[in-house]
């Protein structure tokens, strides 16, 4: 493995097995809703009902929330976690000594219904992720 190879592969990642309930919602969707209407295959009359992985990043450096956890989708930013979810999601990786570790889990995309003429449902993500029992 060559130096520049080392220096920007991802990080070691682990898939964590949620309850199949999805109640983790993720935010910060409506500025990313061409990214997900291209994930789901555009608008449709019956809406998206989307399964995909997710990949949990943490992001230091946001000026918004220096704990934020951005939520990534197939390479794209779809999201983050609420606040106090990713201080919680946060201290429980900590606490199982995987600081900085990449979580996959099961997301669902949902909404992007097409509802009347001109009105449009936003495509929300939801995760499978069961924080408090990490």
């Amino acid at each position: 493995m060559g130096i520049f190879t080392r220096l920007y592969a991802e990080k070691e990642s682990v898939f964590v097995q949620g309850n199949g309930q999805y109640d983790l919602e993720v935010i910060g969707e409506p500025r990313r809703q061409k990214y997900l209407e291209a994930l789901c295959g555009g608008y449709s009359i019956k809406g998206s009902k989307q399964e995909v992985v997710a990949k949990l990043h943490y992001e230091n450096g946001n000026p918004s929330d220096k704990y934020a956890i951005r939520v990534v989708v197939n390479g794209g930013t779809v999201g983050y976690l609420l606040p106090d979810k990713a201080r919680l999601y946060r201290k429980k990786i900590e606490k199982a000594g995987q600081d900085g570790i990449i979580v996959s889990c099961k997301a669902r995309i949902v909404g992007g219904k097409k509802a009347w003429l001109f009105k449009k449902i936003n495509f929300n993500v939801w995760i499978d992720l069961p924080i408090e029992k990490l």
